[in-house]
Protein backbone atom coordinates (compact mmCIF):
# COMPACT_ATOMS: atom_id res chain seq x y z
CA UNK A 1 0.00 0.00 0.00
CA UNK A 2 1.35 3.40 -0.91
CA UNK A 3 1.13 6.56 1.12
CA UNK A 4 -1.89 8.76 0.39
CA UNK A 5 -1.54 12.52 0.58
CA UNK A 6 -4.17 15.21 1.20
CA UNK A 7 -5.23 16.96 -2.03
CA UNK A 8 -5.65 20.31 -0.24
CA UNK A 9 -2.48 20.64 1.88
CA UNK A 10 -0.19 17.75 0.82
CA UNK A 11 0.15 16.19 4.30
CA UNK A 12 0.25 12.37 4.53
CA UNK A 13 -3.17 10.96 5.44
CA UNK A 14 -3.71 8.59 8.35
CA UNK A 15 -6.07 5.62 8.18
CA UNK A 16 -8.96 5.77 10.64
CA UNK A 17 -11.83 3.40 11.31
CA UNK A 18 -15.26 5.02 11.24
CA UNK A 19 -17.87 2.43 12.20
CA UNK A 20 -17.52 -0.42 9.69
CA UNK A 21 -15.79 1.69 7.03
CA UNK A 22 -12.22 2.90 6.88
CA UNK A 23 -11.36 6.44 5.85
CA UNK A 24 -8.24 8.51 5.29
CA UNK A 25 -8.16 11.65 7.46
CA UNK A 26 -5.83 14.65 7.19
CA UNK A 27 -4.31 15.78 10.49
CA UNK A 28 -3.87 19.36 9.31
CA UNK A 29 -7.13 20.34 7.60
CA UNK A 30 -9.42 17.49 8.83
CA UNK A 31 -10.56 16.56 5.32
CA UNK A 32 -11.80 12.99 4.96
CA UNK A 33 -11.45 10.67 1.93
CA UNK A 34 -13.17 7.31 1.63
CA UNK A 35 -10.77 4.35 1.49
CA UNK A 36 -11.48 2.38 -1.68
CA UNK A 37 -10.76 -1.28 -2.28
CA UNK A 38 -8.76 -3.55 0.01
CA UNK A 39 -6.76 -1.60 2.63
CA UNK A 40 -4.00 -3.15 4.71
CA UNK A 41 -3.88 -1.34 8.03
CA UNK A 42 -1.46 -3.46 10.07
CA UNK A 43 1.73 -5.02 8.78
CA UNK A 44 4.04 -7.19 10.81
CA UNK A 45 7.66 -6.09 10.64
CA UNK A 46 10.31 -8.70 11.33
CA UNK A 47 13.07 -7.37 13.54
CA UNK A 48 16.58 -8.77 13.60
CA UNK A 49 17.58 -10.67 16.69
CA UNK A 50 19.93 -8.84 19.00
CA UNK A 51 23.47 -10.11 18.95
CA UNK A 52 26.16 -9.98 21.55
CA UNK A 53 23.97 -9.24 24.55
CA UNK A 54 23.57 -11.19 27.75
CA UNK A 55 25.62 -13.92 29.32
CA UNK A 56 27.14 -16.71 27.31
CA UNK A 57 24.97 -19.76 28.03
CA UNK A 58 26.38 -22.43 25.76
CA UNK A 59 29.68 -24.16 26.23
CA UNK A 60 32.52 -24.22 23.73
CA UNK A 61 32.31 -27.46 21.73
CA UNK A 62 36.04 -27.30 20.98
CA UNK A 63 36.95 -27.43 24.68
CA UNK A 64 38.06 -31.04 24.98
CA UNK A 65 41.34 -30.81 26.92
CA UNK A 66 41.03 -31.57 30.65
CA UNK A 67 42.29 -28.65 32.73
CA UNK A 68 40.65 -26.73 35.60
CA UNK A 69 39.90 -23.07 34.87
CA UNK A 70 41.42 -20.70 37.42
CA UNK A 71 38.45 -18.32 37.18
CA UNK A 72 35.32 -20.52 37.26
CA UNK A 73 36.66 -24.04 37.96
CA UNK A 74 35.27 -25.64 34.77
CA UNK A 75 37.27 -28.76 33.85
CA UNK A 76 37.54 -28.45 30.03
CA UNK A 77 39.55 -25.98 27.95
CA UNK A 78 40.33 -25.37 24.30
CA UNK A 79 44.01 -25.33 23.33
CA UNK A 80 44.89 -22.37 21.10
CA UNK A 81 48.30 -22.25 19.41
CA UNK A 82 48.94 -18.71 18.20
CA UNK A 83 52.33 -19.52 16.67
CA UNK A 84 55.48 -17.44 16.87
CA UNK A 85 55.84 -13.70 16.52
CA UNK A 86 59.65 -13.61 16.39
CA UNK A 87 61.75 -16.52 15.15
CA UNK A 88 63.66 -17.11 18.40
CA UNK A 89 60.51 -17.32 20.60
CA UNK A 90 58.46 -20.33 21.61
CA UNK A 91 54.92 -20.74 20.34
CA UNK A 92 52.25 -18.81 22.23
CA UNK A 93 49.85 -21.43 23.61
CA UNK A 94 46.64 -20.44 25.40
CA UNK A 95 44.15 -22.57 27.30
CA UNK A 96 40.69 -21.04 26.85
CA UNK A 97 37.95 -22.10 29.26
CA UNK A 98 34.98 -23.83 27.65
CA UNK A 99 32.45 -22.07 29.88
CA UNK A 100 33.60 -18.52 30.74
CA UNK A 101 36.20 -17.94 27.98
CA UNK A 102 39.03 -17.05 30.39
CA UNK A 103 42.43 -17.59 28.71
CA UNK A 104 45.52 -18.82 30.52
CA UNK A 105 48.94 -18.70 28.87
CA UNK A 106 51.15 -21.75 29.17
CA UNK A 107 54.66 -22.33 27.97
CA UNK A 108 58.22 -21.77 29.01
CA UNK A 109 58.57 -19.37 31.89
CA UNK A 110 61.55 -17.02 31.56
CA UNK A 111 62.97 -15.00 34.40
Amino acid sequence: MGINFCKKCGVPLELKKRGVDRVFRCKKCDSVNQAKGHVISNEKVQHEKERGTGVKKDENIFATYHHNCKKCGYDKVQVLDLGVFISDEDNLILLQCGRCGYSERIGRKTS
